[in-house]
């Protein structure tokens, strides 16, 4: 996935044989939807998007010593983060960035699920009526990507459903899925942290609009795609197909098929959605149907342990963020 740029803070050193210590964020983004360690890298994904909240970990290199602290930007502006240690000596130092967007963009779940990343940006939500669409919320500041969620919402026709969607666990993303019941045109109005940011338009096509189903495939990620076109070639999202694979009629609906792949063992995949359908040759040893709609695991980030430590400043001295901190030590050997 693209990536805006980031701030990559460098904590300071301490002379002599005092341990090191290292800042980092729970920003994930390695788009793998598994957990990838970032709490001992030395970097903050910073700017941040106002309104988010962020956890800040510190670090220390004799393995001693881990700070949690779970932060709230409230306010817009740059702050210097200082690391101290339990006698009040500065032992490391960061920088904090938090805005608000002057851009939204929206990028279609199954071009990233198939690293198709050219591809995914969409310039309005064109979906069937009666279907549902989901799709990634980025936030840009003067062309910079800010990093951070859960500070989006939406309005747009009264019939027409808005619900903004947050992963944490596995991806820290903003997604936004819409539904409509009936065809017709119109504008959603996106905003973050309550100001307003965006207007995108909103075609909603009956299902005589689908001209042509494609079904796309990309190794790395083990999936099929199926994608619905309308006659001027415009993609039309928001559709569920019926899956074939292998002659045999599976018994969910969706647009995506996944399958673990088997080097070797060819099977035909088809999706078809009314007269339209289309097909693609796999190498697989079983799957299951699934859909775009279905963005991950969208609990809450983990805990941490009580107990007396380290201090990371200058967040609230600026009134850019509120933080509150947990520390967790550990047992040696």
């Amino acid at each position: 996935m693209r990536l805006g740029p980031c701030a990559v803070v460098v904590a300071l050193a301490v002379a002599g044989c005092e341990p090191t210590y290292s800042m980092t964020d729970d920003v994930d983004l390695t788009w793998d939807f598994v957990l990838t360690p970032v709490r001992f890298e030395d970097n903050l994904h910073s700017p941040y998007v106002r309104g988010t909240m962020v956890t800040l970990w510190a670090h220390s290199s004799d393995d001693k010593e881990d700070l949690r602290v779970r932060g709230h930007a409230v306010g817009e502006g740059t702050a210097g983060l200082r690391l101290l240690d339990p006698r009040g000596h500065e032992v490391g130092r960061g920088v904090a960035e938090v805005r608000v967007p002057d851009a939204i963009e929206l990028d279609a779940h199954g071009s990233l699920i198939l690293r198709r990343d050219d591809e995914a940006k969409v310039a309005e939500v064109r979906m069937l009526a009666g279907g549902e669409a989901t799709y990634l919320v980025r936030y840009f500041r003067e062309g910079r990507e800010l990093h951070g969620n859960g500070v989006l919402a939406g309005a747009g026709p009264a019939d027409v459903t808005l619900q903004p969607r947050t992963t944490f666990l596995f991806e820290n993303r903003e997604w936004l899925t819409v539904g409509a019941p009936a065809a017709e045109t119109g504008m959603l109005e996106l905003a973050a942290d309550q100001v307003k940011v965006a207007t995108v338009p909103l075609v909603v096509v009956p299902e005589s609009a689908i001209a042509d189903v494609v079904v796309l495939t990309e190794g790395d990620w083990l999936a099929a795609l199926a994608q619905a076109y309308d006659g001027n070639g415009e993609r039309i999202f928001g559709v569920d197909y019926m899956w074939n694979v292998a002659g045999a009629m599976q018994t969910a609906d969706g647009d995506l098929y996944r399958y673990q792949f088997k080097s070797g063992r060819f099977e035909m995949v088809r999706a078809q959605r009314g007269v339209h359908s289309d097909s693609a040759m796999i190498q697989s040893e079983g799957g299951f149907v699934d859909s775009t709609n279905h963005v991950g695991c969208t609990a809450g980030g983990g805990g941490g342990a009580g107990g007396g430590g380290w201090l990371i400043a200058g967040l609230a001295a600026l009134g850019l963020v509120r933080v509150r901190v947990r520390v967790r030590r550990r047992r040696a050997g």
